[in-house]
């Protein structure tokens, strides 16, 4: 017997919002993330791209703020600017913003003020937002650094924030971000209600967090082997020199075949973007020393099929949600287990076949076998021939009519 979102303690609006938005049902994390987050726990929570983790959340934080006694502060922390508008558009819609083209709701929407902070946007606009709001219930959605500077400057006061929401916790507490985040944890009281999310939960995470909650509720949830993405993985062996080739090889007998190649460094996204570019494929870079209106409109255009290929830095392995996403490549070996699993997961989305490839030198042997021990997966060696997609049927030619 299928379960419902009213049984899960939900307030009726909020339930009529998540049927409004096609949440028939709640997913297996929702249903049992949402009762635990209800009865005011902490929660670690692994489950993978595509189960619904962000309305897992969204739905109970945002009943426990509106029940809230006192102007109270929700605050999200997420990795990526592009998480941020993600996780941004699921909060709206759980509050009852469908959007302009579908049919309104007949409960009214939660009108409370969602502030997005990121860098690359508008900081002016952004600290006008919180000096307006402060005092006053409030939704912060956030990558570290922007809300940081706030911090810093003084602008966002936290001493109302009593629910902590920390989503792809794994890599918020990697060295990339790990000092800024728990910069920021010692800004809020305590105690608070904290909740992490994430798609992979490596020990050396488990164990930062278990400084970081108090006798959380500890849930795993896997897809059900039907539900798995059909990923074909395997790995070719090649040296740097060579991979470049390759590439225009590959693209240049499937030049349609909507990819993103992934790279270690923001210049090896453009100098590579450009070489292919010079091929005459239809590709760009995305890393993070874009504007945002430069990502934006990229990924805009990735998305409607006007490029074909992307360049990217890990920015894009997390929050970048394409359901059409045919090829992933790994131009470099990912140092992190956890990292090679978020690239994959661009691919085989919303029930499609995906594939993907990774180019291994020699120096990066040992790399992989990290990959393939921590990420429980064997890559299957391929030939050159066996990596290269089927060249194009030459089209036939037509005689010219006799005359």
């Amino acid at each position: 017997m299928s379960a419902s979102f009213k049984e899960t303690g939900l307030s009726p609006a909020l339930c009529a919002h998540a049927q409004q938005a096609g949440m028939v049902e709640p997913t297996p994390i929702q249903l049992a993330a949402i009762p635990a987050a209800l009865d005011g726990r902490d929660i670690l929570a692994t489950a993978p791209t595509g189960t619904g983790k962000t309305a897992a959340y969204a739905l109970p934080m945002l009943h426990r703020l509106l029940k809230a006694r006192k102007p109270r502060t929700l605050l999200v922390m997420v990795p990526t600017r592009e998480l941020v508008l993600q996780t941004a558009k699921v909060f709206r819609t759980c509050m009852g913003d469908t959007g302009k083209n579908k049919q309104p709701s007949n409960t009214k929407p939660i009108n409370l003020p969602l502030i997005c902070l990121f860098g690359g946007a508008d900081r002016d606009e952004q600290a006008a937002e919180l000096i307006q709001t402060s005092g006053a219930t409030r939704i912060l959605i956030a990558t570290p650094g922007r809300l940081l500077d706030f911090i810093g400057t003084g602008t966002c006061d936290l001493s109302d924030c009593f629910q902590l929401v920390m989503d792809e916790s794994d890599r918020l507490l990697t060295h990339e971000f790990e000092e800024e985040t728990m910069t920021i944890l010692n800004y809020l009281p305590t105690p608070r209600q904290t909740l992490a999310f994430s798609a992979t939960m490596p020990a050396a995470c488990k164990t930062i967090l278990a400084g970081i909650v108090y006798k959380p509720v500890e849930l795993s949830v896997e897809k059900p082997a039907e539900e798995r993405p059909a990923i074909r993985q395997g790995v070719l062996f090649l040296e740097n020199e060579q991979k470049t080739a390759f590439l225009k090889t590959f693209f240049g007998r499937s030049p349609k075949t909507r990819s993103i190649v992934f790279v270690r460094t923001k210049a090896e996204a453009d100098v590579l973007a450009a070489t292919l570019k010079k091929a005459r494929l239809a590709v760009a870079p995305l890393h993070g020393d874009l504007t945002q209106d430069k990502r934006t409109s990229t990924v805009a255009s990735f998305g409607a099929g006007r490029l074909f290929i992307l360049v990217a830095t890990d920015v894009a392995a997390r929050g970048l949600d394409i359901a059409s996403v045919t090829q992933v490549i790994n131009y470099d070996v990912p140092e992190l287990p956890e990292t090679y699993l978020h690239r994959i997961g661009r691919t085989g989305r919303a029930g499609k076949k995906g594939s993907a490839l990774t180019l291994c030198s020699g120096a990066e042997r040992k790399l992989l076998r990290q990959v393939e021990v921590g990420a429980h997966v064997k890559l299957r060696v391929l030939s050159m021939e066996q990596a290269l997609p089927s060249p194009a049927p030459a089209k036939p030619r037509t005689r010219p009519a006799s005359t």
